[in-house]
Parts: C-alpha cells; sequence; structure tokens
C-alpha cells in the first residue's frame, strides 16, 4: 500500500494516484483519526451515501455525534481484488467493528469507480462473518454473487 499520509503536513490526504486498495486503508485510518470530512470525500459523487448525506458538513456532524464515540474500527484486512473494467474494481476484505451493542465480524466487497479525481468508493456488499463457512481467505466474489437479495449500501 501506497503512503497516504501528506509527508508537508502529516495529514491524511486523499489524492489521485491512490489505489482503491489504498483509499480503503486511508479511510479506515480516517475513520480512527475522527477525520470524517476525508471519508466524505472518498465517496463516489453517485453513491448511495451521498445520496443519504448530500451535505458535507452535515455528515461530519452526525459522524462526530455518533460515529466517533460509538463505531471503532478493529481491523480491516483485503482478502481479494479485481479490476471489473477500467471505470470498475472490486475489493473483497474482512472488518470487526466495535459499536455500541458489542463487536461484528464482516466480509465485505466494495465497488470502487474511476473518476477524474482518481478511485472513489461507491458501495459494498456486506455479509455477517457467520455467513460464510470455512477460512475467511477462502472467500471469492462468487460468494458475494450467491447473496439473495444481492443489496449494496
Amino acid at each position: 500500500m501506497s503512503d497516504e499520509t501528506d509527508k508537508v503536513s502529516g495529514t491524511l490526504a486523499l489524492s489521485s494516484d491512490l489505489e482503491p486498495v489504498d483509499i480503503l486503508a486511508l479511510r479506515v485510518r480516517a475513520f480512527r483519526l475522527g477525520e470524517f470530512g476525508l471519508v466524505y470525500d472518498s465517496y463516489h459523487a453517485e453513491s448511495f451515501f451521498r445520496e443519504q448525506f448530500p451535505d458535507r458538513d452535515d455528515y461530519i456532524r452526525y459522524a462526530w455525534a455518533h460515529l466517533r464515540r460509538d463505531f471503532r474500527i478493529r481491523f480491516c484486512r483485503v482478502l481479494a481484488s479485481r479490476l471489473v473494467s477500467a471505470e470498475e474494481f472490486h475489493l473483497i476484505f474482512h472488518q470487526a467493528v466495535e459499536v455500541t451493542q458489542g463487536q461484528i465480524e464482516t466480509l465485505e466487497m466494495a465497488r470502487f469507480f474511476a473518476t477524474e479525481q482518481g478511485w472513489r468508493y461507491h458501495s459494498s456488499q456486506k455479509m455477517e462473518r457467520s455467513e460464510f463457512d470455512g477460512p475467511v481467505e477462502k472467500i471469492r466474489f462468487l460468494d458475494f454473487d450467491k447473496l439473495h437479495p444481492r443489496l449494496f449500501f
């Protein structure tokens, strides 16, 4: 993974040369540090998330009020990747988060789309860890194709 930290200011930076795996790592770091503006900026302009939060400042206020104290990423590990086309890239990752109710462990297939500003996170398809039998390293894209309904968020 490339170093997504701005060497001059020491802050996290979203640049056009980052690959999807780097953007995912950057998003994890941004969540951990409370850099919710960067999280917002990493989303594709036509994502479902941006439909829900059309205003960046509103999202930042929401995230500080709710996510900063109630959502903590324990780990996030990329398991597989594929370039679908010049405009679309998929990553499968294994993640555990702590929320108020406890720890949630998931497997997700994230979709990234190319923009003039570089790759941007569009949406993700998620399954609970308990929905996949066997070691997480064995999960494949086909396993997500089998999910019904195929929901992306």
